[in-house]
Order: C-alpha cells, then sequence, then structure tokens
C-alpha cells in the first residue's frame, strides 16, 4: 500500500504520521522482529540508520534476542514498538490494546532500561479507541508509512526492487518505507541492491525520530539500567 499524501492526526496527544519531513531523506522500518536477519540489515545499511518495531512474541521470544536488541541499540538504530504478539489492535477492547502494549514496555525496560515512545500497529491498523490508550500511556507518534515494498505480502525481490527504483526516480521527496526484517531476501538481496542506489541519489539513510526534523523526539522514555536476565524473562 502507498499512501499519496501526507496524513498527520492527533488525539490525546499522539501524532499519526505517514511520511518523512526532510527533503531528502529517506527512513527504511522493519516490522516483525526480532528474529534472524536484524544485523544483516544494520550492515546493509551501509552506515545508515534504521528504525525497527519489534514485537514481544511473534518469529520469536524476545527474550531470546537480548544482545542482538541492545547491538541494534548501541549502533544508533531506533526501535519501536509493534505490540507484543502482532495483534490487530483495532479488534481488541481497552484492556487487550494496554495487555499488547504493557507486556512489551515491560521487555524493552527490561533489556534497555527504555520504555517506547514509537509504535506502528500491525497491518496498518489504527481507531480511535488505540490511540486514545497509546496516548494515556504516553507514546507520541504512531508510524505509517508512504511505500511498502511487498516483502511481507508475498511480492517478488523484483516488485520490492521496483519500490524502490520509483522512489530514486523522485529523489529528494521524503520517504517512509515499509520493510520486514523477517524476510531473508530483504536483508540479503532488495536491501544491497537499494541501498547503494539510494545513497548514490543523495537519500541520507536516517532512523524515523530524525527524518522529522524539528517536530521528532527523543523515541524513548528512560526509566532506568538495564536488567540481567534471569526466570522472569520468558514469552
Amino acid at each position: 500500500m502507498t499512501f499519496a499524501a501526507p496524513l498527520e492526526k492527533k488525539q490525546n496527544g499522539v501524532e499519526v504520521i505517514n511520511n518523512c519531513y526532510q527533503s531528502g531523506q529517506i527512513a527504511l522500518t522493519f516490522d516483525d522482529g526480532p528474529w534472524n536477519y536484524e544485523q544483516d540489515i544494520a550492515n546493509a545499511l551501509n552506515g545508515g540508520k534504521g528504525t525497527f518495531f519489534l514485537n514481544g512474541n511473534n518469529y520469536e521470544c524476545i527474550y531470546d534476542k537480548v544482545d542482538q536488541i541492545r547491538s541494534l541499540h548501541a549502533q544508533g538504530h531506533t526501535i519501536g514498538s509493534h505490540t507484543w504478539s502482532h495483534a490487530d489492535i483495532t479488534t481488541l477492547d481497552e484492556a487487550g490494546i494496554n495487555d499488547e502494549l504493557e507486556r512489551l514496555e515491560t521487555a524493552f525496560i527490561r533489556i534497555l532500561g527504555l520504555k517506547p515512545l514509537y509504535f506502528r500497529p500491525p497491518y496498518g491498523n489504527i481507531n480511535d479507541l488505540a490511540l486514545k490508550v497509546l496516548g494515556d500511556r504516553g507514546y507520541k507518534k504512531v508510524f505509517l508509512w508512504s511505500d511498502d515494498t511487498g516483502d511481507a505480502s508475498g511480492e517478488s525481490v523484483d516488485y520490492s526492487k521496483g519500490v524502490y527504483d520509483n522512489i530514486i526516480n523522485n529523489v529528494p521527496s521524503p520517504r517512509l518505507v515499509l520493510d520486514h526484517s523477517t524476510i531473508p531476501t530483504t536483508a540479503f538481496e532488495v536491501l544491497p541492491y537499494a541501498v547503494p542506489r539510494l545513497q548514490g541519489a543523495g537519500y541520507q539513510l536516517v532512523a524515523v525520530d530524525t527524518c522529522l526534523g524539528s517536530s521528532g523526539e527523543w523515541p524513548y522514555e528512560w526509566v532506568g539500567e538495564p536488567g540481567t536476565p534471569d526466570g522472569s524473562w520468558y514469552c
């Protein structure tokens, strides 16, 4: 899916965003991890920064990827919430939404000492109740996208490359791209093709908090020092 025009909606202090603001900047975002390819993706960004919207228990339990998540954060990539179980939050009541968010927040606080303030809804589905709950919990922004590579929808590698070719043909238009860190062809075929071309065309690869310019903010709330894994760290 590609959204044709910038979208902003505010409710309870939460903004819904579907594109970057800064000319010449592109934010590549990666959903559905943690899994096996996040570091390969980080390497493929060739010095650029990405954004990883993580689940708690989707492809793998987040507590089994503690070192990987800490490494991504230390490398300067932005990490946001994608719910605990990849739930469609528009199908949940208020208690259900709170549970999906709180369980993942607990994992973030244990692993990084940080609570996420940036959120991407699974399937891109968001409603007023979800925005209310997110606002009540202190979230600042909900991210959709301007371009979808189709990698998680069964589209071919050539299709995904074509999405990036179209972006390159429209430089320096800011873009916010949906990819998935759970798809091996994204890590090993699409990004190695697209990233050098994006950078060669003049795009700066940045995280979502950077591509919003002065409208961005630190995407976390500091809670305390990271914890040490113990028997309570399980899915």
